[in-house]
C-alpha cells in the first residue's frame, strides 16, 4: 500500500465523525481551458488506489470530463491540518459500462439523495418548487446516473502540523509502483 494511501486511511479515520471529512473539490476545465471547480462527496477508494465519486451524465462536470478527462482533486482535513492534493484522469461508469459498480453506488445513496437525480436537468431553471417535488421508483437506477472513477497519477501531500511543516511528493516510476519524496513545504 501506498504511503500516501496509509496517510489517507488515517486522516478519513481521525475524521470521521467529521461530516466536512467526506467532501474534497475536484477541478476540470471546459474546452477553452477555463477551469472549474466544485465540491463533491468522496464514495469510496478502490484496491488499486481510485476515487470514487457519484455524478451525473447531464452536468457540466462529465461534460467538461468527456472532453478532457484530466482532474485536480484538493482535499483538506481541518482537525489534522493535512491537504492532499491529486493529479487525476477520470472514467466515467454508466451502468452499462459496469452495472454492479453503478448499482451498488445507488443503493447506498439515501431516498432523499437518490430523488435529486430525478429533479430534472442540472443547471435548468425552476419554474416552482414542483420542479423538486417528483416522486419515481428509487429501485431502478436512471440511466443519467454515473460514477466518477479518479485514478491518481500523483499526490502532493502537506501536513501544517509543526514548525517546520511537512510536505512529500509520490508519483508511481516506469514499473507503476509509488514512489516517495520529501520536499521542501
Amino acid at each position: 500500500m501506498p504511503s500516501w494511501r496509509q496517510s489517507l486511511v488515517k486522516s478519513l479515520h481521525k475524521t470521521r465523525s467529521i461530516p466536512e471529512s467526506r467532501y474534497f473539490q475536484i477541478a476540470t476545465a471546459n474546452r477553452e481551458g477555463v477551469p472549474f471547480c466544485r465540491t463533491v462527496v468522496h464514495r469510496g477508494l478502490t484496491d488499486d488506489n481510485q476515487l470514487l465519486v457519484i455524478s451525473d451524465t447531464r452536468t457540466e462536470k462529465y461534460q467538461q470530463l468527456n472532453e478532457n478527462n484530466r482532474c485536480h482533486v484538493s482535499w483538506y482535513f481541518a482537525k489534522t491540518r493535512e491537504q492532499y492534493r491529486f493529479n487525476c484522469t477520470a472514467s466515467m461508469v454508466t451502468k452499462i459500462e459496469q452495472p454492479d459498480l453503478v448499482e451498488a453506488q445507488w443503493e447506498k445513496l439515501s431516498d432523499a439523495g437518490k430523488k435529486q437525480f430525478l429533479w430534472g436537468r442540472p443547471g435548468t431553471p425552476r419554474l416552482d418548487e414542483s420542479a423538486l417535488n417528483v416522486e419515481g421508483d428509487y429501485s431502478i437506477v436512471p440511466a443519467h446516473f454515473c460514477v466518477l472513477s479518479l485514478n491518481i497519477e500523483n499526490v502532493d501531500y502537506l501536513n501544517l502540523r509543526g514548525n517546520p511543516q511537512h510536505r512529500e511528493w509520490h508519483e508511481k516510476d516506469e514499473n507503476d509502483n509509488w514512489v516517495s519524496q520529501s520536499v521542501i513545504p
